[in-house]
């Protein structure tokens, strides 16, 4: 019973850390993207919503991960890489007129976070 209050905490933590994540980068979107055809309201919506599927898609993949299922990995692993992908891409698809920089850098945090996302969680997996 331990172990089960323990991952229920560990993902709750996980989701505030998430929507805390979230709101960081609607200001980012409301300062810096706004006048480029970006509606915040729009993009808080994206990204709120896609914040929450990506918290718990992510905590049932690891979580999954420890119970030796792999198919369900997989399964909630894409659901958080959708997820994870949906408010950049709706940045992507309708800025307009953004700078080349605004795209490069848009895209070059998007990577490096995945990559930095998928590194903490492979070394959590590996070390317990």
């Amino acid at each position: 019973m331990k172990l089960l209050s323990r991952r229920l905490t560990l993902s709750v933590i996980w989701m505030v850390v998430t929507l805390h994540w979230s709101v960081a980068r609607i200001l980012a979107v409301s300062v810096w993207l706004s006048e480029y055809g970006i509606s915040t309201k729009i993009f808080a919506a994206v990204e709120i919503s896609s914040s929450l599927i990506y918290g718990a898609s992510s905590a049932k993949a690891v979580s999954n991960h420890f119970r030796k299922r792999k198919l369900s990995v997989l399964f909630w692993g894409f659901i958080a890489f959708v997820s994870y992908i949906t408010p950049d891409a709706y940045v992507l698809v309708n800025g307009r007129t953004l700078p080349t920089i605004y795209y490069i850098v848009i895209v070059l945090l998007a990577v490096l976070f995945g990559a930095y996302a998928v590194f903490v969680i492979a070394r959590a997996v590996r070390s317990s």
